[in-house]
């Protein structure tokens, strides 16, 4: 097995970190509909309450889907750049398309990682 390159590890570290804190955002997202649910129920005459939690309670549940899903590519993107995967690199350039719109810090990190993933010995690293 060839030794893996400290540039690798960096942006295998960093995708679990993204996948770390997503769940993390998940958990937040919980924590907001627990809450609304809380207060809908303390106030029994407010009329539009049940409205209120469906709503937010939706919007959780979405934005929360969205977060297990980048969730799940950065852990598998990340464990796959440790073990030296081919398809762990395309990956990992994919994902960082989607960071160049987080504007400005994923912007920087998207294109570091592009950058870094292109080039003719990191490609070596993950040829068979």
């Amino acid at each position: 097995m060839k030794a893996r390159s400290d540039g690798t590890t960096l942006i295998s570290l960093y995708h679990f970190i993204c996948a770390a804190l997503s769940l993390l955002g998940i958990c937040v997202a919980c924590a907001i509909v627990a809450l609304v649910i809380i207060a809908a129920a303390s106030d029994p005459s407010a009329s539009d309450a049940a409205a209120a939690v469906a709503v937010i309670s939706i919007i959780a549940l979405l934005i929360g889907g969205l977060l297990l899903v980048v969730a799940a590519a950065n852990l598998v993107v990340g464990w796959g750049l440790w073990k030296g995967r081919e398809w762990a690199r395309v990956g990992a350039l994919a994902l960082a398309i989607f960071r160049l719109f987080n504007i400005p810090l994923g912007t920087i990190i998207g294109g570091l990682i592009i950058w870094y993933l292109l080039r003719p010995d990191v490609k070596a690293e993950f040829s068979s």
